[in-house]
């Protein structure tokens, strides 16, 4: 029998870290080839990991809400025989196996199986530590509840209860004063601060946003268009397929009017390489959108929008969409976008700033159709207005680039015949 160390693998993203979501399987059980071992959060999608081999289980490498970086043990398992020291694949990626006798099992850090001794560092995840400093509870006085001896946020946060609770809360008197007016002062509002740790969905899109805000210069033009006549080639569209079922949104118009754009402007559908001083234009149009869920942001993305009528768009829009808050889409479904999409008018925003995908150079972003009074052939007139905002990399384009790209925009929102014409 030996010991076989499975290391968290990359499993083709080129991640750098990834965070266990649930365990299936626990210390002790028999797992089978491809038997799925844990789902881990990756910076796109919650990813089965397999195990690569048959046999049973020692030890875990982490517990939910760990962020564990590629290449650390994920789990323990024992085997019969010998092991190969790599299995192919990007999802089975493992270290080569330990001696049972070498003694190298126990010095895994996170596989032991035995409660540490109180002396030297303590076991705690790395924010179980931010939580005890933000707390001033000093770990080396805190005895761990979890199942490997590590102290775990519940075990901080008593700490603190009882340090909060053993504290003498000392009284301030203000010295008489006949001319001091006494004020009563209000009571002082009970309870806690809640903190929880940032992991999941929301913690990717953090790290997407600032990523994307601290490297990529924005420059941004804006426009409010009319939008009269887009809203009555939805309608009558929107009549002729009732019968196939079919409900066209505004989404498959603003796909096919960005299209246009980026079919006259191929700088806006490219990507910057500032490390190998390359510009790679293009040659598929992958159009990403950003869709909310309880979790956070997701972006899916329709390939090839090129290729596809108004009514297929319509289609893949809504599978999507369900698919995102489902958590059930794919990372096909979630990769290659070359430019993106953001409706924030669905939800009521008027207008807004959107923030670029790198390593795409462009975003556009779509405000709420109202209702406005403007002059029309001299006179003042109720017609539909539709806002929006188109961001690009300042490093890839400029102003003038910015203009003719929101030009052809505006001209298909305005006149939406020119967009019936494309498949």
């Amino acid at each position: 029998m030996s010991h076989y160390e499975f290391k968290l693998p990359d499993v083709g993203e080129g991640l750098s870290e990834g965070e266990i979501v649930k365990w299936h399987v626990a210390a002790g059980n028999t797992v089978k080839t491809d038997q799925i071992l844990v789902d881990v959060q990756t910076d796109k999608a919650i990813v089965e990991i397999p195990s690569p081999v048959d046999g049973v289980v020692v030890s875990l490498g982490g517990a939910p809400n760990d962020i564990l970086p590629i290449g650390a043990v994920l789990v323990v398992i024992e085997v019969a025989g010998t092991v190969p020291t790599a299995t192919a694949g990007p999802d089975h990626q493992a270290s080569a196996p330990a001696s049972a006798t070498d003694g190298e099992t126990a010095k895994a850090g996170a596989s032991v199986d035995t409660a540490p001794a109180r002396v030297g560092r303590a076991l705690a995840s790395p924010a179980t530590r931010k939580l005890a400093r933000e707390f001033g509870v000093n770990l080396s006085q805190v005895r761990g509840s979890g199942s490997r001896g590590q102290i775990t946020r519940g075990d901080v946060e008593a700490a603190h209860r009882q340090a909060e609770s053993g504290a003498a809360v000392a009284s301030v008197s203000a010295p008489p004063s006949a001319a001091r007016v006494a004020i009563a002062a209000p009571p002082r509002p009970t309870g806690e601060d809640r903190v929880e740790p940032l992991r999941g969905l929301r913690r990717q899109v953090a790290q997407s946003m600032e990523q994307a805000w601290r490297t990529v210069p924005h420059i941004f033009t804006m426009d409010d268009v009319d939008a009269t006549e887009l809203v009555r080639a939805r309608a009558s569209l929107n009549d002729e397929l009732a019968s196939a079922g079919i409900k066209l949104s505004y989404m498959p118009f603003f796909i096919k009017a960005c299209v246009a754009a980026l079919q006259a402007h191929p700088r806006f559908n490219a990507s910057l390489d500032m490390q190998s001083q390359q510009i790679i234009y293009r040659h598929r149009y992958n159009i990403g959108m950003a869709t909310a869920t309880p979790e956070g942001l997701m972006v899916t993305v329709v390939h090839d929008a090129d290729r596809k009528s108004l009514a297929e768009l319509a289609e893949e829009i809504t599978a999507l969409a369900g698919l995102a808050r489902d958590r059930r889409v794919s990372l096909e479904q979630l990769s290659h976008g070359t430019f993106t999409i953001s409706n924030y008018g669905s939800y009521g925003g008027m207008m807004g700033t959107p923030i670029i995908r790198p390593p795409e150079v462009a975003i556009a972003g779509f405000g709420r159709l109202h209702e406005a009074v403007v002059p029309v052939n001299g006179e003042p007139a109720v017609r539909m207005r539709l806002p929006f905002c188109v961001a690009t990399d300042h490093r890839m384009n400029d102003g003038e680039h910015l203009g003719g790209f929101v030009d052809v925009m505006s001209r298909c929102l305005r006149d939406p015949i020119r967009m019936l014409g494309q498949r």
